[in-house]
């Protein structure tokens, strides 16, 4: 233990850094060499093993607090646990006796770490049993949420915005005959947390005696993981017929073969395309998600529960949103065509987001083909004048609807870009 001069290091408050909740071993020999949980402020921490003495019956670990992007990206394979070291200024060295009870806690740099000591280059996640649920989180981090606060009309577009996602994927699935009812749960301390739980039942009165062992809380699960890590990449194979499927994609496709086997029902026709259509129909729900991040909250994270254990499967933040729309806005460009207006037109619309700063937000603007049905465009009011007291906050501060002359950015008959000219 002399490697680490621990005489020598500052002493932090050991509670910081203390799993006290969430602890989960992933990977055991003798004692437990990785493992991850939270601490009392409800901070992800990972934690590894590095020695023992027995004639202190002392053992030290390296306990490590990671973002919830971190957490989500270590636990999905797409970072090392040497990358999360490597870039990670929250590393202390936990001290504990011979029933894990934390002692002491010392901070600590990287670069400090003696080499024999960290991890390999390929030290990612190990591979985990998984089990699924119907039950899911979405936890809000950041500004508000940090809190435990969140504005109430924001809650509620995620509510519906995500409750429809659910529903729809299970009215998705040809013959089951299932009807779909997600039910909140109380919110949950930790930030801000939406709790949901999807309650399934047969339609009529026959009900089928091997339904219940088809996996679709698993084919759920990796639909929210496949549109959060992979549709992005993918997003060529949404395009044309003639581009090869991904193999992410294959494995979507092999659950939901798997929920149709196991329930004994004929799968549908063509399921790969029968697929693709509905993970395209489905970037709607899921776009409403991510409009909400950015101005209250910085991030959402969505994980599937199991005996209150969590399983992240998708991370939102504003990177996340901005690749997202940008690619869904892409497939739509492909398939129905963008046009914009050469000149100034008037339109009627409400601005429900507005930074009075930058003149940039959102409104609600009814289609052109469809009046009953509404696009959320980002606008943006030209000139240098000042905002205030103008009939564009007004629009803001007291719902109203108002007549802007604007030129207009529209995929197929959907608006998405409105350049406003300022009007006093």
């Amino acid at each position: 233990m002399k490697e680490f001069n621990l005489d020598k290091r500052l002493l932090i408050k050991s509670d910081l850094v203390e799993i006290v909740e969430n602890y989960r071993v992933l990977h055991f020999d003798d004692f437990p060499i990785l493992y991850i949980g939270t601490n009392r402020l409800g901070n992800k921490v990972i934690g590894s093993h590095l020695e023992e003495d027995d004639d202190t019956k002392t053992i030290l670990t390296l306990h490590t607090i990671l973002s919830n992007k971190e957490f989500h990206q270590f636990m999905n394979g797409k970072v090392s646990y040497l990358d999360i070291l490597r870039n990670s200024k929250s590393i202390s060295i936990a001290e504990k006796d011979y029933s894990f009870k934390l002692v002491k806690a010392y901070d600590v740099e990287f670069n400090s770490i003696p080499s024999d000591y960290l991890p390999l280059e390929n030290s990612f996640c190990p591979s985990i049993v998984k089990t699924h649920s119907l039950v899911f989180s979405i936890s809000l981090k950041g500004r508000l949420a940090d809190i435990n606060k969140a504005v109430a009309d924001e809650v509620s577009k995620i509510q519906n915005g995500f409750t429809e996602f659910l529903e729809e994927r299970i009215n998705s699935l040809k013959g089951i005959n299932l009807i779909p009812k997600a039910m909140l749960q109380p919110y949950a301390a930790g930030s801000f947390k939406i709790n949901f739980e999807l309650d399934l039942r047969q339609k009529g009165k026959k009900s089928s005696l091997f339904l219940q062992q088809a996996p679709i809380d698993k084919y759920i699960a990796n639909y929210i993981k496949y549109i959060s890590e992979s549709f992005v990449e993918d997003k060529e194979i949404f395009k044309s017929d003639n581009v090869e499927l991904s193999n992410d994609f294959r494995q979507l496709e092999e659950t939901l073969n798997e929920v149709y086997d196991k329930a004994y029902i004929k799968r549908p026709d063509n399921i790969a395309s029968s697929l693709k259509e509905d993970i395209l129909k489905s970037t709607a729900k899921f776009e409403k998600l991510t409009e909400q991040v950015g101005v209250n909250f910085e991030s959402a994270s969505i994980t599937n529960v199991v005996e209150n254990e969590e399983t992240p499967l998708a991370f939102i933040d504003e990177d996340f949103t901005q690749n997202f729309q940008n690619s869904v806005e892409e497939i739509e460009v492909h398939k129905k065509g963008m046009t914009v207006d050469e000149t100034f037109k008037e339109y009627k619309i409400y601005i429900y987001h507005l930074n009075t700063d930058t003149r940039t937000g959102n409104a609600f603007i009814r289609n052109s083909d469809n009046e009953e049905e509404m696009s959320k465009p980002k606008i943006k009011i030209n000139g240098d004048e000042g905002l205030e007291k103008t009939k564009y906050t007004e629009s803001l501060y007291m719902s109203k609807w108002i007549t802007v002359s604007a030129k207009a950015k529209k995929v197929g008959e959907k608006f998405k870009q409105l350049d406003i000219e300022y009007e006093e």
